[in-house]
């Protein structure tokens, strides 16, 4: 049994102790108000509880996502600064440059630092955004060193708007 579930269970146990303890009184007993008082708590705090657990559920998924959407983030700057450092030797033409700082920029700007997901919310995208941009570092660096053709200019170009597009956070990318 995981913590989730053991937390649980002892919570519920607690309901059915204090209503064990409150059916056990009769009525106009002192105590019985107060075991009511104390049955009501405990079912609060079970029904507090029992509303977090989907969150709870997913936190480790969640922590995941954030790391792997930050190494990858992370692992598509590095891309993308090698690449337009390739410049300096004249491996690479300067005109990538106007191409290759835009996805270093994004891609500095997502792994720079952990940022931690806003829980309730699907957290997959994330990952999917994460993917898409270091495919778009990575195919823009083949093409900028001649090892594809110029054509895939047009899947790293889609590969950015897609990025650009699910990493987008819920309420902008909301329609109203």
């Amino acid at each position: 049994m995981d913590k989730i579930s053991a937390q649980l269970a002892q919570l519920q146990q607690d309901v059915g102790r204090h209503h064990a303890a409150a059916a056990a009184l009769d009525p106009g007993t002192t105590g019985r108000a107060k075991a009511f008082d104390e049955l009501l708590t405990a079912t609060d705090a079970l029904l507090a509880y029992a509303a977090q657990v989907p969150d709870l559920r997913q936190e480790p998924a969640r922590r995941t996502t954030q790391l792997f959407a930050l190494w990858t983030a992370r692992g598509a700057a590095a891309v993308a600064a090698l690449t337009a450092a390739a410049v300096i030797p004249g491996w690479v033409a300067w005109g990538w440059l106007l191409l290759l700082l835009p996805v270093l920029l994004a891609a500095l700007g997502a792994g720079w630092k952990a940022k931690p997901l806003p829980k309730g919310r699907p957290h997959l995208r994330h990952r999917t955004s994460a993917v898409l941009l270091a495919a778009c570092a990575l195919v823009l660096s083949a093409v900028a060193t001649g090892l594809l053709s110029a054509w895939w200019l047009t899947a790293a170009v889609a590969c950015a708007g897609a990025a650009f597009l699910t990493g987008l956070p819920d309420e902008q990318r909301s329609t109203k």
